[in-house]
C-alpha cells in the first residue's frame, strides 16, 4: 500500500558542477549546495481563480480526451509536493535564496550577457491566421512577460500548456524519452539559442491581438502543472538560408509534436521553418540522433526523427521505416526567402534507412562485379585482433615487468560490455608466443554465473593434469591446485568472471598466491562491480570503442575481405553509415558483415520493420534451414563447445540439412556450419582446436526464438511445457531422473538429449545421470528421431526401442552398456550409431547389416576394440567408420568387406593387420579408390612385436611387406600413420613424392625391423614428421645433391632412435621452414643440421650432446637428461631468450653462457656441480 504522505520531487542537474539537485517547490530562486551557482526554478503558481478555471478545464478535457486526462492527472500526482518540505540532493544540499535581491540582480546580469531574445513555441495554426512576426523580451527573474492584452495572455498560456502536456503525453507513450541534460540546469537556462558563431536564434511569439477559435481553445486547454518540462541533451543544427550560419534549434522544440514552427536567425533575422516528426515505429536498440547524443542502450532515442525544411516547402520527406542517425544541413527545396538551393539527394544518403543501405550495398556489389569476393570469410580463416594491439602491449608489459609488491600473483581485470572484444583480447594474449615462453603453464578457464569455488578449482586441476577429476571436496581441491602451481610461474585466464562476490575472489586469489613470483591472473568481466574490487585486481583496463578505422577494417574483413572499401567511394559512404549504426559493438558489426557476406538483394523489407536489434535482425533474415540448425543448438547450455562434425549428423537427423544435387548431406551440413560461422553465430573456441562457441548475446537471441518447441532442462525440479517437441537434460552432478514423471505432461517428443554442461576432452568421464524408466519412455514417445544417452549410467537398452521406427540418430557413448539389443537392428531409418568409449562393449549385434541406411558408425575405444559382425559390406551408405579391426575369426567381419564401402571419408584406423594371412583380402580393400579419406592409420600388433620363432618372424615380415604394399591410399590422403610395422622395408608407394603429393603429416611408430628410412625428403606438402623406435636407421635421407630436403617441414620429432648418427648431410637451403626440433634418446647422434628458421630446440637424454651449429633464429633451448656430460658449449644466437638446463648431474661448466646477453629466462635444475657465473644479464 502506498504511503499517502509521500511527495514526488523533480531532479535537475547543476550546469556548472553537474551535481544532481532536488528542485525546491517553495522558492523560485535557489542556490546549488555543491558549487554555489544561483539557479531558478520554473514554477507556475496561479491565483485561486486560475486554479478554479484550471479545474473546470480539466473536467472538460477529461471527457473529451480520457488518455490525456489520465496522463495529466498522473503527472499532477507525480509532481505534487509539500510547501514545508526541505530539498536534499546527491550533489549537495540546496540553499534557498527566496526573495534575495542579490540573487535576482545576478540572474538579470547573466541574462543580459547571453542574448536579447528568448525562444518560445509558436503554433502553426496561429502563424497561419495572424501572419505577424514579433520578438518578445526576456523573462525577468520572477515572472513571465505580460502580454499586451488579456486575450493574448490567455492564448499564450494555453499554447504553452498544450506544448508541455503534449510532450508529456508523447513521452508517456514511449515516443520521446523524458531526460535531463547532462550539462544543463533547468529549462529556463537552456532556451538561449546560439549559433556556431555565438549568434542567437530567436523563436517568434504569436500576435498579441490574435485569439484562437473557441473550439480550438477548448480542445487544447490542459490543466496547469507545477514543474519544468524535461529537456533533451542537445538540439540539432540547421543552416540559415540567408547568412548560411550554422544555427542551433531550441532544445524545447524537440519535445513538441507540432508540425511546423517558425524561428528567426539571430544573425540576419531571416525567418526559417522547422518541422519535427515522430516515426510510426520505434527501434529501441539502434543509435540515436548524433546531435542528441543519447545512448540507445538506455533510451528510446530512435523514436525521434528530425526533418528539416525551408519556409514554403510544399513537400515532406516521407519514407516507410525511415531511420535517422544524423541531421543533414542541406535540403533540395528552394527557399522562398533566400536563393540558396539544397540537395534532397544528400539528405537521402545521410537519412537512409538500414534497409536502404543494405540495398545500396548489393547494388554496388553488382556494379563492381568480381571485385567483391564476399564469400571469403574472415571467421573461416581464424580470428584476428583489430584495434586492441596497444592495450595488448600494455598488458604484456605489465606481465613481463614482474612487479607486484609483496604478492606472487598479479591480477589484471579487463572490463567491457558483451560483444566488445574481451574474449578476443584474452585469446590473443593466450596464444602469444612471448607469454608462452615466459610462463611455465598457461590455463584457460571459462566461468559462468552457476560456477562455485569447488567447480573452479576442479576445472583448474583438470586442465593442469589433462585428465578428469572426480574429487568434489573443496579443501582437497584447493590443495591439489596449490600442488600444481607451487614453484611454477603460471598464467591463468578467467573469461566471463562476473561473479560479484568479494569473498569468493579473495579466497581464490589467496590460493593462487602459492605460485611462483611473477605469476599472473587475467580476468575479463562485464560486471563493473567486479572491476571495482581494488583488493582483488592490481591493474584495471577498460575497453574503449574501436576507432572508425578499425571498424572499417573489421567490416571489410567480414563482408568484403578481398576488396578495399576505401577505394570505392560509394561503398565507403555506405560502410560509414553502417558503422555509425553498429560500430559501438564489434559483435554487431561482425554480424552485419556476415549478413552482407551471405545475404542477397532478395531480402524483404518486412524483416527490417520494427526490428531494432541487429543480432535479432541477422537471425530473422536467415534461411529457414539455418534457423532450424540454430534452434537445435539451443538445446545445449550456454558456453557449450561445439564440434561441427558432431553437430552435422544431429542436424541431418533433425531434418535441417537439405539434400542438394551432387553434394553429400555431410558436406552440405559442414557448409551450413561454415556459413553460420561467417555470420558470427559461431566463433572459434579460444583454447580448443577446431572447436567453436556461441557468444552469450547470440545464444540468448537463439534461445528466445526457440522456446515454443525447444526446451533445455537444467533444473531437475523444473516442469516441462506440454508443447515441447525437443528436450535436453543438462546436469553437471550425478542425479537420478524418473523419465516418466519428468515428461508426464508431454504429448510427443522428437528429440531427447543428455548433455554435459561442457565439452570434455577426456576419453572417459563420470556419468551425470541415471535414467529410470527407459522402457516405458520408448513406448510413449515412438516419434523420437534423435536420441542421445551419452554420459549416463545406462547398462542396457530395453527391447522397446524397436518401436522407435523414426529414429535416425542414436548415441550411447561413455556409458556402461555391455551389449546392444538385437531389436536395434530393426530400426531401418537409423543413420548414425555412436558407441564411443564404452569400456564394457565388445561387439555389435549379428544383424547390424540390416541397418542399410546407416551413414555413421563409431565404436572407438582406447583399450581394446569392438568387433564388427559379418555383413558390414552391405552397409554401402556408410560415410564414416573411424575404427575397423581385422579379425581371423570366421564370425567376424573380414577386412575384404571394406572394399564395398566406397564412400568412406574422414579418418580410418585399420588395426589387427597381423591377422591378415592372405594378401588378396587386403587388395580387395581398394584404399586407392577411396578418394574422400583424409587420415589413415595402419596398425599391426597393439602391444608391439612378440615373435619367438625365427621362421615365423621371417614369414610375418614378408606378409607385412605385401600387406602394406597392397594398402596404397589415394593421392588425396593428408595424414598417414604406420604403427608396429613388422616389415624390414617400406613399400614402393612411399618412395618419392608422386604417390603422396598432398601428405601433410607422417608418423612412423615402432617400425623396429626397418633399416632404411623411406625416401620422403622431397614431399612438397609434408609439415610434420614424427619417428619413434626405428633402432637401426642411421640417417633420415640418402645423399640427394641439388634437391632441397623437406621444403615444407615445420616440426620434427625423433624418439628412441638408438642407431641414428645424423639427420642428413646438410646443404644450403635444406629445411627452410623448420621451426621446432625435438630429439629424445638418440645417444649416437653427433651433429645437427643448420636450419636458419629454427626457433625451438629440445634435446633429451643421451650420452653426449650433439654439435649444435649457429642458429640465428633460435629463441628457446632446452637440454635435459645428459647425465654423463661434464661440459658443453652453447650455440651463438642473438635471438635466444629462454634457456633451460635440467638433470645433468655431472655438468660443471657451460661455455658461452656469459655471452648470451639476450637471454631473459634461465632455468637450471638438477645440476648440482654447475656453478653459474655472476652476471646481471641473466635472470633465473
Amino acid at each position: 500500500m502506498e504511503n499517502s504522505d509521500a511527495r514526488a520531487f523533480r531532479l535537475v542537474r547543476c550546469p556548472r558542477c553537474h551535481s544532481i539537485l532536488t528542485e525546491p517547490v517553495v522558492a523560485a530562486v535557489y542556490r546549488c549546495g555543491g558549487c554555489g551557482t544561483i539557479l531558478r526554478a520554473k514554477i507556475r503558481t496561479g491565483s485561486t481563480a486560475e486554479s478554479a478555471g484550471a479545474s473546470s478545464r480539466k473536467g472538460r478535457d477529461q471527457s473529451a480526451n480520457p488518455e490525456v486526462s489520465d496522463i495529466s492527472e498522473a503527472r499532477e500526482q507525480r509532481w505534487s509536493s509539500d510547501a514545508e518540505r526541505s530539498a536534499t540532493s546527491p550533489g549537495g544540499s540546496v540553499h534557498l535564496t527566496k526573495g534575495s535581491n542579490d540573487s535576482t540582480s545576478e540572474l538579470q546580469n547573466e541574462k543580459k550577457k547571453t542574448s536579447k531574445g528568448q525562444a518560445a513555441l509558436l503554433d502553426a495554426a496561429t502563424m497561419h491566421h495572424s501572419g505577424e512576426v514579433a520578438a518578445q523580451p526576456l523573462f525577468n527573474d520572477h515572472e513571465e512577460p505580460a502580454p499586451k492584452s488579456a486575450q493574448a495572455a490567455q492564448s499564450a498560456r494555453d499554447v504553452s500548456r498544450k506544448e508541455d502536456d503534449t510532450a508529456a503525453a508523447a513521452a508517456a507513450r514511449g515516443k520521446v524519452p523524458e531526460i535531463q541534460s547532462e550539462n544543463s540546469g533547468p529549462l529556463w537556462d537552456q532556451q538561449m539559442l546560439k549559433t556556431a558563431d555565438d549568434l542567437p536564434l530567436r523563436a517568434l511569439e504569436p500576435s498579441a491581438t490574435h485569439k484562437l477559435p473557441a473550439a480550438m481553445e477548448a480542445k487544447h486547454r490542459l490543466p496547469a502543472r507545477n514543474h519544468c518540462r524535461p529537456i533533451l541533451k542537445g538540439a540539432p543544427f540547421i543552416i540559415c538560408s540567408g547568412c548560411f550560419k550554422l544555427v542551433q534549434v531550441p532544445a524545447g522544440f524537440a519535445v513538441s509534436t507540432k508540425t511546423v514552427h517558425k524561428l528567426q536567425c539571430g544573425s540576419c533575422w531571416t525567418v526559417l521553418s522547422y518541422a519535427y516528426r515522430v516515426p510510426a515505429r520505434k527501434k529501441p536498440d539502434q543509435k540515436s540522433i548524433d546531435q542528441l547524443r543519447i545512448h540507445s542502450s538506455k533510451l528510446w532515442a530512435d523514436a525521434a526523427l528530425l526533418l528539416l525544411e525551408v519556409l514554403g516547402a510544399p513537400r515532406r520527406v516521407t519514407r516507410k521505416g525511415l531511420d535517422t542517425y544524423s541531421c543533414s544541413s542541406t535540403l533540395t527545396e528552394e527557399d522562398s526567402i533566400g536563393t540558396y538551393k539544397y540537395s534532397y539527394k544528400q539528405v537521402e544518403k545521410s537519412q537512409s534507412s538500414f534497409y536502404e543501405d543494405i540495398r545500396a550495398w548489393f547494388a554496388m556489389e553488382n556494379r563492381y562485379g568480381e571485385g567483391l569476393d564476399h564469400h571469403t570469410c574472415m571467421q573461416q580463416v581464424g580470428p584476428k585482433l583489430l584495434g586492441r594491439n596497444d592495450m595488448r602491449q600494455m598488458i604484456m608489459d605489465k606481465l613481463l615487468l614482474d612487479r607486484n609488491g609483496g604478492h606472487n600473483c598479479t591480477v589484471i581485470c579487463i572490463n567491457a560490455g558483451s560483444g566488445h572484444g574481451k574474449t578476443s583480447l584474452l585469446h590473443a594474449l593466450y596464444n602469444d608466443q612471448v607469454l608462452t615462453d615466459t610462463f611455465d603453464k598457461s590455463i584457460w578457464i571459462q566461468l559462468s554465473d552457476k560456477l562455485d569455488m569447488s567447480m573452479l578449482f576442479k576445472k583448474i586441476v583438470e586442465v593442469a593434469m589433462n585428465d578428469h577429476c572426480g574429487i568434489a571436496n573443496l579443501g582437497c581441491l584447493q590443495e591439489m591446485v596449490k600442488e600444481e602451481i607451487t614453484d611454477k610461474k603460471f598464467l591463468l585466464f578467467l573469461d566471463d568472471a562476473d561473479i560479484e562476490d568479494r569473498k569468493f575472489w579473495s579466497t581464490v586469489l589467496e590460493v593462487f598466491n602459492a605460485g611462483a613470483k611473477g605469476s599472473a591472473v587475467i580476468m575479463a568481466t562485464k560486471s563493473y562491480t567486479v572491476s571495482t574490487f581494488r583488493d582483488v585486481a592490481t591493474d584495471f583496463f577498460l575497453l574503449n570503442p574501436l576507432s572508425e578505422e578499425s571498424n572499417l577494417m573489421l567490416l571489410q574483413q567480414c563482408a568484403v575481405m578481398g576488396t578495399d572499401i576505401q577505394s570505392n567511394p560509394d561503398l565507403l559512404m555506405v560502410a560509414q553509415r553502417i558503422i555509425s549504426r553498429f560500430g559501438g559493438n564489434p559483435l554487431y558489426l561482425k554480424a552485419i558483415g556476415g549478413l552482407l557476406c551471405h545475404a542477397d538483394s532478395s531480402l524483404e523489407m518486412d524483416n527490417f520493420e520494427g526490428n531494432g536489434m541487429p543480432l535479432q535482425l541477422c537471425h530473422d533474415v536467415l534461411p529457414i534451414h539455418l534457423k532450424k540448425c540454430l534452434a537445435f543448438c539451443s538445446l545445449f547450455p550456454e558456453g557449450y563447445i561445439f564440434d561441427k562434425h558432431h553437430m552435422v549428423p544431429q542436424w541431418i537427423s533433425h531434418g535441417c540439412v537439405r539434400p542438394a544435387e551432387g553434394c553429400e548431406l555431410e558436406d552440405a551440413g559442414v557448409g551450413y556450419f561454415n556459413e553460420l560461422l561467417c555470420r558470427s553465430f559461431f566463433q572459434y573456441s579460444p583454447v580448443h582446436n577446431d572447436r567453436f562457441v556461441m557468444h552469450e548475446i547470440i545464444y540468448k537471441v537463439v534461445e528466445s526464438v526457440s522456446l515454443d518447441k525447444y526446451f533445455k532442462s537444467e533444473d531437475p525440479t523444473s516442469s516441462i511445457p506440454e508443447n515441447i517437441l525437443h528436450l535436453s537434460l543438462v546436469s553437471s552432478q550425478f542425479r537420478t531422473i524418473e523419465l516418466m514423471s519428468k515428461t508426464e505432461e508431454l504429448k510427443d517428443l522428437q528429440t531427447f538429449l543428455v548433455v554435459q554442461p561442457e565439452w570434455q576432452p577426456y576419453k572417459i568421464s563420470s556419468p551425470t545421470l541415471n535414467l529410470i524408466g527407459l522402457a516405458d519412455f520408448f513406448l510413449k514417445f515412438t516419434s523420437l528421431e534423435t536420441l542421445d544417452l551419452s554420459h549416463t549410467d545406462t547398462e542396457e537398452l530395453p527391447g522397446s526401442i524397436v518401436g522407435l521406427r523414426n529414429l535416425q540418430y542414436l548415441s550411447v557413448s561413455n556409458t556402461s552398456i555391455r551389449a546392444l539389443p538385437s531389436e536395434l537392428c530393426c530400426l531401418s531409418n537409423l543413420q548414425t550409431l555412436q558407441a564411443k568409449d564404452c569400456r564394457f562393449l565388445t561387439g555389435l549385434p549379428g544383424d547390424t547389416k540390416k541397418l542399410i541406411r546407416l551413414r555413421h558408425l563409431d565404436v572407438t575405444k582406447d583399450l581394446g576394440y569392438v568387433q564388427l559382425p559379418q555383413g558390414v559390406a552391405q552397409l554401402t551408405e556408410l560415410r564414416t567408420l573411424p575404427v575397423f579391426h581385422a579379425s581371423s575369426h570366421p564370425s567376424h567381419c573380414s577386412v575384404s568387406e571394406l572394399g564395398n564401402l566406397r564412400n568412406l571419408r574422414g579418418c580410418l584406423q585399420l588395426s589387427g593387420l597381423e591377422n591378415v594371412k592372405t594378401v588378396s583380402k587386403t587388395q580387395e580393400v581398394n584404399l586407392k579408390d577411396k578418394h574422400h579419406l583424409k587420415d589413415l592409420t595402419l596398425q599391426w600388433h597393439d602391444g608391439g612385436i612378440n615373435i619367438d620363432d625365427e621362421d615365423e618372424d621371417e614369414d610375418a615380415q614378408n606378409m607385412a611387406e605385401q600387406v602394406l604394399e597392397s594398402l596404397q591410399p589415394h593421392t588425396n590422403l593428408q595424414e598417414l600413420a604406420i604403427r608396429s610395422y613388422e616389415g624390414s622395408m617400406f613399400p614402393a608407394w612411399m618412395q618419392g613424392s608422386s604417390s603422396l603429393p598432398n601428405l601433410v603429416s607422417l608418423t612412423l611408430d615402432s617400425c623396429c625391423n626397418c633399416t632404411h628410412f623411406p625416401a620422403i625428403a622431397q614431399l612438397q606438402s609434408l609439415k610434420f614428421l614424427g619417428v619413434r623406435k626405428m633402432y637401426d636407421v642411421k640417417r633420415l635421407t640418402n645423399n640427394t645433391c641439388g634437391v632441397t630436403k623437406f621444403p615444407s617441414l615445420e616440426l620434427l620429432n625423433l624418439w628412441e632412435m638408438y642407431g641414428l648418427e645424423e639427420l642428413f648431410e646438410a646443404s644450403e637451403g635444406d629445411c627452410p621452414r623448420l621451426r621446432k626440433l625435438c630429439i629424445s634418446r638418440c645417444p649416437d647422434l653427433k651433429r645437427l643440421p643448420c636450419a636458419p628458421s629454427l626457433t625451438e630446440l629440445v634435446l633429451h637424454c643421451g650420452h653426449q650432446l650433439p654439435d649444435i651449429p649457429e642458429l640465428e633464429s633460435l629463441v628457446s633451448l632446452k637440454i635435459e637428461g645428459f647425465h654423463s656430460v661434464k661440459s658443453f658449449g652453447l650455440p651463438t644466437s642473438a635471438a635466444l631468450k629462454k634457456l633451460e638446463i635440467r638433470s645433468c648431474k655431472e655438468l660443471s661448466s657451460v661455455e658461452g653462457l656469459t655471452a648470451l646477453t639476450s637471454v631473459q629466462r634461465l632455468k637450471v635444475a638438477g645440476c648440482p656441480k654447475l656453478v653459474l657465473p655472476r652476471t646481471g644479464s641473466l635472470t633465473s
